[in-house]
């Protein structure tokens, strides 16, 4: 049985091919609307687990191989994955979407770097969703015109309000937004500089990047967090070919 730690899209295309395959898995995401947008037939595993949880889920339902295709910035799911894998002595493989560097990047290391450089701008755009939007809260504090995109649900817009957004700042859509929806929104915000996380092409990121390029601004790009993965694949034949090399079928 393999265990698909799916918090994307690309988590979602991993979980259909491998069972077109002939595999069985198991597709683990955290939200309900995460859980919804698997196929039928696709067995849904819905809830947060920590290393300990992670590895009684494994020898529960006699998992052999966990496949991490979660965000390349939920750093410490992909470490307890790693941990409980270690543990249970079964094989752990990351899906890795590709990181590209682009045109007129700034490249930062953290959320907090990025904050820090965003003070040498007036207006702001922030794409890095809602769970780190806190270390970004000094900037329209101090004055500064900060548009942040989230996605449209009603738990992320309450974050927004409850850190002191108000909805003019606000624009919640879901994505992924095309390099001209991009350019629209940034123009019309008199966007000075775009924040993102460096999420890959699948991640949009591209799209930002082209349409900062047509305005002529600059992007400051959130770098991944390091970490020290085992087997690490960045396309589904790759990955296939790698859980058929563990002998499972």
């Amino acid at each position: 049985m393999i265990l698909v730690l799916a918090g994307t899209k690309d988590g979602r295309e991993i979980a259909e091919r491998l069972k077109f395959k002939g595999f069985e898995i198991i597709a683990s995401t955290v939200t309900d609307y995460g859980a919804s947008l698997f196929s039928e037939g696709i067995k849904v595993h819905k809830e947060a687990m920590d290393e300990l949880s992670l590895v009684n889920f494994i020898y529960k339902n006699n998992i052999d191989i966990v496949v991490d295709a979660t965000h390349p910035f939920a750093k410490d799911v992909s470490i307890n994955a790693i941990n409980a894998c270690n543990k249970t002595g079964i094989k752990y493989i990351r899906y890795e979407r590709e990181s590209l560097y682009y045109y007129n990047a700034i490249v930062v290391k953290s959320f907090e770097e990025a904050a820090e450089e965003c003070k040498k701008y007036d207006s702001i755009f922030l794409t890095v969703g809602s769970k780190n939007l806190e270390k970004f809260r000094v900037l329209w504090e101090i004055g500064k015109k900060v548009t942040a995109r989230v996605l449209p649900l009603s738990n992320v817009i309450k974050k927004c309000e409850d850190l002191g957004l108000k909805p003019k700042d606000i624009i919640a859509m879901e994505g992924p937004f095309t390099k001209e929806l991009n350019y629209q929104m940034f123009k019309e915000r008199n966007a000075e500089v775009v924040v993102t996380k460096d999420s890959g092409i699948v991640g949009g990121v591209l799209e930002k990047f082209e349409a900062a390029k047509m305005l002529g601004i600059p992007v400051i790009l959130i770098k991944r967090p390091d970490i020290n993965y085992p087997v690490v694949v960045t396309d589904v034949d790759s990955l296939i070919n790698e859980v058929t090399k563990s002998g499972h079928k």
